[in-house]
């Protein structure tokens, strides 16, 4: 398995939103996973469990259910006069891409973890999104596309049912893989400097890196 450098793989992964009709190949997805079981969770609980679809059937109807999703978001929205966040042009057809072809996306791969007692605790979501991040930078490391979604989250029973998942197994993501399509670059993403985001010993203290 070819190596790629860390720091490359974290400045270059970015969200793809449009991949190539190819197949991913199982030992590829395999080392993704491999990769995204190693992430740190609370008190080494380990709760993620993984779904990994590939049944061109099944992705086509979490494809139509991904945008019965995004339909029932927006008329929620509307109904409570909530209006979309701000985003580019390019990132809103980016978007709209996505909602339209989810089900040809090679693979999906839905990230579950066990509901518990406490279900929006911030423990319980802090050790499960390590291992979506783990599994995004293996992918990129791997050539693979990935974007992070819970666009499922307003038909999550009708997706556990069709996926068989228990009734106490809430899904944390969705996350579409495969090669990202011609139209598609790693890298460029636009972030915030440090120094706009980060305070040095006390809040509004200004972090530089020069010491």
């Amino acid at each position: 398995m070819p190596t790629f450098d860390l720091f490359e793989a974290i400045h270059t992964q970015r969200a793809i939103r449009r991949f190539k009709p190819d197949p991913v190949p199982r030992e590829l997805v395999h080392e993704v996973l491999k990769a995204a079981v190693r992430a740190p969770s609370a008190s080494n609980g380990q709760p993620w469990r993984f779904v990994v679809v590939t049944d061109p059937d099944l992705r086509e109807k979490l494809g139509l259910l991904y945008t019965e999703a995004q339909d029932r978001r927006d008329a929620r929205n509307a109904q409570l006069g909530i209006e979309h966040a701000t985003q580019s042009d390019q990132v809103g057809a980016s978007a709209d891409y996505l909602r339209d072809h989810m089900g040809q996306v090679p693979v999906l791969v839905l990230v579950c973890i066990p509901r518990g007692d406490s279900p929006a605790s911030m423990v319980r979501w802090a050790s499960i999104y390590p291992a979506v991040q783990n599994l995004m930078l293996a992918a990129r490391a791997l050539g693979l596309g990935t974007v992070i979604t819970t666009g499922h989250h307003h038909v999550e029973e009708e997706v556990r049912a069709l996926l068989g998942l228990p009734e106490d197994m809430d899904i944390a993501a969705m996350v579409p893989m495969g090669f990202p399509s011609d139209e598609e670059h790693f890298g460029g993403g636009r972030r915030k400097p440090v120094e706009e985001v980060t305070f040095h010993d006390r809040w509004g203290n200004p972090w530089t890196a020069a010491s």
